[in-house]
């Protein structure tokens, strides 16, 4: 007799999720939460291509701002943000993790930002 089963409450136990199972709803959901905690931040083409053009270097601490911004403007239901550091621009997309251009500080007193739901300032 197995010991666990006589314990009341645990004879219906669902079995333990074994390597090539399909996962449960539950799992799926986990995966994507955890997948998207170890992907970090996606720069676009686009906005590697506007970094680079408009002399823009961000140090590891800005990588790592922009990263905990993305995950703040994330629980707070954000979907497009403009980030602001410093003397520079972001428009983020969140729900996709992904910063999509970046915009210099002569060109962020020149334009209106739309489709934004949202605006974090960073230190």
């Amino acid at each position: 007799m197995d010991p666990l089963r006589s314990i009341q409450g645990l004879g219906n136990a669902a079995a333990p999720q074994r390597a090539g199972q399909p996962a449960s709803a539950g799992g799926a959901r986990f995966a994507d939460v955890l997948r998207s905690k170890l992907e970090g931040v996606k720069w676009s083409a686009h906005a590697q291509q506007r970094l680079q053009s408009r002399g823009i270097s961000l140090s590891d601490r800005d990588r790592h701002l922009i990263d905990g911004a993305m995950r703040k403007a994330a629980e707070k239901g954000s979907r497009n943000s403009l980030f602001l550091l410093r003397d520079v621009g972001l428009v983020v997309s969140v729900q996709n993790r992904t910063v999509v251009t970046a915009i210099d500080k002569a060109d962020l007193k020149e334009r209106v930002f739309t489709e934004i739901d949202s605006t974090v300032v960073l230190d």
